[in-house]
C-alpha cells in the first residue's frame, strides 16, 4: 500500500509540476505574443511614416522646380504659364537684379484671390523681407501664408493656409486605415511620441500615426497563443501516462519549454515583424485605384529589404539545425587565409549594408590551414554582421589576419557598443542578446554567435572576445596552421 501511495504521489507530482510549468509558460508566451504584435504594427507604421515622408518632401521639390524660368522664358510668360498651372495662390516674379517686377508688367489681373479679399502679394510685401534664396515651404510673418522659392531664386509662390493643409493632407489621407491615423504636425505644433521629420523640403513639419485599435491587436495576439495551451495539455496527458519515467519527462518537459520561449519570444518577432511589413505595404498598393510608379517602386524597395532581412535569418536558422543534429558537411582541406578572405569580400556585397566602412588587413606569408572555407566564410559573415548591428552612428568596421605561433587568427573589430565583462561569456548561449533595447531596434534572434563558436570548433579552434561598454569590440577566430615542411 505505501508503495502504491508512493507511485500515487510521484504520478500527481509528475502532472501537477508539469501543469504549473504550462501554466507560466502560456502566461508568458501569451504575453510576448502580444508585445511582439504591437511591436510589429508599430514597424509596420513606421515603414508607412518614411513613405508619407518621402512623398511630402518630393511634392515640394517638385513645386519649387515647376516655378524655375524655362529656356527664353521672360518674366511675363514665367508668370503666366505658373498661375496658368494652379500650383500656387499667388506669385512674385524677380528680374535680373532681384528686384520685384511690378504686377501689372507680369498680368496681375489673373492672380487668384476671393473677391474683396486683401491682395496677397501686397500683404506679403508689407509685412515680409524678401528671401528667395531660402528652399522649402517656409512659414511668412503674415499669418496663415507659406512662401516656397523657386532653386533660380528669381520667383517666390505664396500659399494660403488652407491650400498647403489641402496639398498635405491628399498625400497623408492615402495611407490611413481602420487600425491606425497618420497626422502631420506643423513647426509649431507638439507631435506625438512616435514622429518623423519630414525633410529640408519641409523644414520643422513631423509626420506621427497614432493606434486606434490597439485592444484588437492584443486579442489576436491572444487567441494565437491559446495553440500552446492545447499542445501543453497532450504533453502533460503524456506524462501522466508514463508515471514510471515522470521524473526524466518532466526535466525534459521543462527544458523544452524554456527553448520554445526563447525561440517562440525570438522567431515570432523577427519572422512576424518583416512579414507584416511587407502584407501592409502590398496591401497598400493593391488599394491604389491605380499605381503610382514612384509608390510602387518605394514599396518594393521596402518590401526587398524584408525579404533580405527573412533570408539572412533563414541561413541562420537552416545552418544552427544542421549543426544542432550534426549534420552540417564540412569539407576539409589546405586553404589559404588570402581565398576565404576574397570569399568574404564577394560575399559582403550582397549580404551586408552598404554604409559605414570596412577595412581589410591580411598579413603577408601566412601559413595554409585546413578548413572547410564555406564554414569559415558563414562564421566571418557573422561576425561581420554582428559588427554592423551592434555599430550605431559612423561604422568604422576592420578584419584582420595575422599569424600566431603555428595558428592563424582572423579578427573582426568594430566601433560599437561594446560588451560588459559580465556578458561576454554568455553572447555565445543560443537564442541569448545582450542588449535589449538594441535587440527590439535590431534583426536577428542570437544564434549568430554560437553558429561562429560551433564551426571554429569544429575546426579545432577557438573563438575569443575583447570588449568594453562603448569602445567597441574584437572578435578572433584561432585556428590552427598546417604545419610547414621543415627547410
Amino acid at each position: 500500500m505505501r508503495e502504491r501511495n508512493g507511485w500515487l504521489l510521484v504520478l500527481l507530482a509528475a502532472i501537477l509540476v508539469p501543469t504549473g510549468c504550462l501554466l507560466w509558460f502560456v502566461n508568458e508566451a501569451a504575453t510576448n505574443q502580444t508585445t511582439m504584435a504591437i511591436q510589429s504594427a508599430h514597424e509596420a507604421y513606421r515603414a508607412h511614416l518614411r513613405v508619407i515622408s518621402s512623398r511630402l518632401t518630393d511634392e515640394w521639390v517638385m513645386r519649387s522646380g515647376e516655378l524655375d524660368a524655362l529656356p527664353g522664358e521672360t518674366p511675363a510668360s514665367r508668370y503666366a504659364r505658373i498661375m496658368a498651372s494652379g500650383m500656387v495662390d499667388a506669385l512674385i516674379v524677380l528680374d535680373d537684379q532681384g528686384r520685384v517686377v511690378p504686377q501689372k508688367a507680369v498680368g496681375a489681373p489673373a492672380r487668384r484671390h476671393d473677391e474683396g479679399a486683401p491682395d496677397l502679394v501686397e500683404l506679403f510685401l508689407d509685412n515680409n523681407m524678401l528671401h528667395t534664396d531660402r528652399g522649402g515651404l517656409l512659414a511668412t510673418h503674415t499669418t496663415d501664408i507659406w512662401q516656397l522659392a523657386s532653386n533660380d531664386g528669381f520667383a517666390l509662390a505664396l500659399y494660403h493656409d488652407e491650400t498647403v493643409h489641402s496639398l498635405v493632407h491628399r498625400i497623408v489621407d492615402e495611407h490611413q486605415s481602420d487600425m491606425a491615423k497618420f497626422v502631420v504636425f506643423k513647426p509649431d505644433e507638439m507631435a506625438y511620441e512616435e514622429a518623423l521629420p519630414v525633410g529640408p523640403a519641409m523644414a520643422g513639419w513631423q509626420v506621427s500615426f497614432m493606434l486606434l485599435d490597439s485592444a484588437a491587436i492584443e486579442r489576436t495576439a491572444r487567441a494565437g497563443a491559446m495553440s500552446y495551451l492545447w499542445i501543453g495539455f497532450v504533453g502533460v496527458a503524456v506524462i501522466a501516462l508514463v508515471g514510471a519515467g515522470a521524473g526524466h519527462a518532466i526535466q525534459r518537459q521543462l527544458r523544452l519549454s524554456r527553448l520554445k520561449t526563447d525561440l517562440v519570444a525570438a522567431v515570432s518577432h523577427e519572422l512576424r515583424t518583416p512579414l507584416a511589413s511587407t502584407r501592409l505595404l502590398v496591401d497598400g498598393l493593391l488599394q491604389s485605384p491605380e499605381f503610382d510608379p514612384v509608390k510602387t517602386r518605394e514599396y518594393l524597395e521596402m518590401i526587398a529589404t524584408e525579404n533580405a532581412r527573412l533570408t539572412r535569418m533563414i541561413e541562420n536558422f537552416l545552418t544552427f539545425s544542421r549543426l544542432e543534429r550534426s549534420r552540417l558537411p564540412l569539407t576539409f582541406a589546405e586553404v589559404a587565409p588570402q581565398s576565404i578572405v576574397d570569399s568574404v569580400v564577394d560575399a559582403m556585397r550582397e549580404r551586408l549594408p552598404a554604409v559605414g566602412t570596412i577595412e581589410i588587413d591580411v598579413a603577408p606569408g601566412l601559413p595554409m590551414i585546413r578548413a572547410d572555407d564555406g564554414a569559415l566564410v558563414t562564421a566571418i559573415l557573422n561576425l561581420l554582421d554582428n559588427a554592423y548591428k551592434y555599430t550605431p552612428g559612423e561604422k568604422q568596421i576592420r578584419m584582420r589576419v595575422a599569424r600566431d605561433g603555428t595558428h592563424v587568427l582572423f579578427m573582426v573589430e568594430d566601433n560599437g557598443i561594446g560588451i560588459p565583462v559580465a556578458e561576454q561569456k554568455r553572447i555565445f548561449r543560443r537564442f541569448y542578446r545582450t542588449d535589449r533595447r538594441l535587440s527590439r531596434e535590431t534583426s536577428g534572434v542570437g544564434l549568430g554567435l554560437s553558429i561562429v563558436q560551433d564551426i571554429v570548433v569544429a575546426h579545432g579552434g577557438e573563438v575569443r572576445v575583447a570588449s568594453h561598454s562603448g569602445k567597441g569590440s574584437t572578435f578572433t577566430m584561432r585556428l590552427p596552421a598546417v604545419a610547414e615542411p621543415a627547410a
